[in-house]
C-alpha cells in the first residue's frame, strides 16, 4: 500500500512539473522557428531550428539595447536591496525588540496589495521627481518592491546562526561588521556540505 502511494505521488509530482514546465519548453521551442511555423495549425512538432527570428527581433526593436536596460536594472536593484535588506534583517535577527515580528509582518504584508494600485502614486512620484522614463526609476521600484522578501529570507538564514557565537565574537573584540564579515559568513560556510549552499552570502 505504501509503495502503490509513493507511485501515485511521484507520478502527481512529474505531472504537475509537466504541467508547470510545458508553456516555457514550448516558448523557447518556438524562438527557433520562423513566423510562419510558429503561427501554424496545427503546430509544428518537426522542423529546422532557425536564429531568423531573434535577428528580426533585434532589427524591429533594438532589443539588445532592452536587454542592456534590464541587466542594469535587475543587477543594481538586486546589489542596491542586498546592500539594504542584510543589515535590516541581521537587526532585526539579533537584536529583537517587541515589535521586530509586527514589522517583519507589516513588511510581508505590502507583498499582498495589487501592484496596479501602486502604479499611479509611483508615477506621481516619478513625475515630480523628474524619474519618468529613465532606469533610477525602475531601480527604485524594483529595489523597494523585492525588499520586504529580501528581509525575509535572510531574516530566516540569519535565525538559524547560534547567538552564542557572536557573543563570543564580541568578547573576543570583533566589531559589528566584523561579525557579519567573518563570523556568520565561516559559520555558514562551515554548515554546508557543498560551497555553492553558501553562494548567497
Amino acid at each position: 500500500m505504501k509503495h502503490l502511494k509513493l507511485i501515485v505521488h511521484t507520478v502527481a509530482a512529474w505531472l504537475a512539473t509537466l504541467l508547470i514546465v510545458f508553456p516555457l519548453i514550448w516558448l523557447v521551442i518556438t524562438a527557433f522557428k520562423t513566423e510562419q511555423q510558429a503561427i501554424a495549425i496545427p503546430p509544428e512538432l518537426f522542423f529546422t531550428p532557425t536564429l531568423e527570428s531573434f535577428a528580426e527581433v533585434n532589427l524591429r526593436s533594438d532589443y539588445l539595447h532592452f536587454a542592456r536596460n534590464s541587466v542594469i536594472t535587475s543587477v543594481v536593484s538586486t546589489i542596491l536591496g542586498l546592500a539594504i535588506a542584510a543589515p535590516a534583517a541581521y537587526s532585526m535577527a539579533f537584536f529583537r525588540t517587541k515589535k521586530t515580528r509586527d514589522i517583519l509582518m507589516w513588511m510581508l504584508s505590502t507583498k499582498m496589495m495589487p501592484a496596479v494600485g501602486a502604479l499611479v502614486p509611483i508615477y506621481v512620484l516619478a513625475q515630480t521627481a523628474g524619474l519618468l522614463d529613465s532606469l533610477t526609476a525602475l531601480i527604485v521600484v524594483f529595489t523597494l518592491s523585492n525588499l520586504p522578501i529580501m528581509v525575509w529570507m535572510l531574516y530566516s538564514g540569519f535565525k538559524d546562526i547560534p547567538g552564542d557565537i557572536l557573543e563570543a565574537a564580541r568578547m573576543d573584540g570583533a566589531t559589528l561588521f566584523g561579525e557579519f564579515k567573518h563570523v556568520i559568513r565561516r559559520w555558514r560556510w562551515a554548515r554546508c556540505r557543498r560551497p555553492r549552499c553558501c553562494a548567497w552570502f
